[in-house]
């Protein structure tokens, strides 16, 4: 009797002994949900790419110059990396003219792109895209915020419009010396003829040089080649500056121009004598800067009908001795 009461107590003892527990310092029981048991849960990846980033810079160019520069960026959450290219198309009608492929892409990261050296985008508009396809084979979502493609515009290039040179003046030819025999050199002092902008028939804007400019330091006598009857004297800012028109006791009549200032010592229908002086040289009206006389002669009369120029030099040179 008393072994079978010892054997029940041993068994009731056996069966109420609790579980460790982690109150007590045991271990804890396994949890039944079957996730981790610490860190964040592994994020879900997107369903498919987008375009984060396509941009052009610039987005018009004139032809001719330098392609634009493309940044392209991928963003799909979860995958490292996708396939990439960017295609260009010829608008209308989307027909490539380039491709280049990016190769295995990293995602959320900026990559510039150039377009092939040797190509050379012609007049017109180009729709630049880009195509992804991640490890799944899912390519690239597109919508309103994130479309993956964008336009380059080619203009043409600016021409100059071509301005055709003014009609030159019919020319007549120099007639013989002056039957009035050499005349004195307009300048009296050290000068040069200088060079062909200088000379009669040099262009200008709208017209023709009509005489001969003698390069000569700013002061130095003008005086009559011939004598005769001053028929001018004016001042002209835009143009000949202060001048004096001689009419020649030879039939021809002189045009003196850019006197200096305030420089004319003679006056109109005055009788002057061969070698006398009427002005100073100088740079007034409209010049280059440079102290000069430009010198005409006129054939009939100075700018009257049936007058004209001649080309001077072939006298100036003769008076001068040169």
């Amino acid at each position: 009797m008393r072994l079978l009461l010892a054997a029940c107590v041993s068994v009731a003892t056996l069966a109420i002994t609790p579980t460790a527990s982690a109150e007590a310092g045991g271990t804890s029981a396994p949890l039944r949900s079957g996730g981790a048991a610490f860190g964040a849960p592994l994020p879900v990846p997107d369903a498919r790419p987008i375009a984060a980033r396509l941009t052009l810079s610039p987005r018009e160019i004139t032809a001719g110059d330098p392609s634009p520069k493309i940044v392209v960026r991928v963003r799909q959450r979860g995958v490292v990396r996708v396939r990439a290219r960017v295609v260009v198309l010829r608008l209308p009608g989307n027909r490539p003219v380039a491709r280049i492929d990016l190769g295995r892409l990293k995602t959320s990261h900026n990559v510039t792109v150039r377009l092939p050296a040797a190509l050379k985008l012609q007049t017109g508009r180009y729709l630049v895209r880009l195509h992804a396809t991640d490890p799944r084979r899912r390519t690239l979502r597109r919508n309103g915020a994130h479309p993956g493609r964008a336009r380059i515009v080619v203009r043409r290039p600016r021409v100059a419009p071509v301005v055709p040179p003014p009609a030159p003046a019919p020319l007549v030819p120099a007639p013989a010396p002056s039957p009035a025999g050499p005349g004195v050199f307009p300048v009296a002092g050290a000068f040069d003829f200088g060079g062909a902008d200088g000379r009669f028939g040099a262009g200008r804007v709208g017209h023709i040089h009509e005489g001969q400019d003698i390069l000569a330091a700013a002061g130095l006598p003008v005086v009559a080649p011939y004598a005769g009857t001053i028929s001018r004297t004016s001042y002209q800012a835009s143009g000949a500056g202060e001048y004096v028109v001689l009419d020649g006791a030879d039939g021809r009549d002189y045009f003196f121009a850019h006197c200096l200032r305030r420089s004319t010592i003679v006056a109109e229908g005055a009788a002057v004598a061969a070698g006398a002086p009427l002005c100073q040289v100088g740079a007034t009206g409209t010049t280059s800067g440079a102290n000069h006389l430009h010198f005409e002669i006129w054939t009939v009369g100075w700018r009257v009908p049936g007058g004209a120029p001649i080309d001077p030099l072939p006298e100036l040179r003769a008076w001068a001795g040169r």
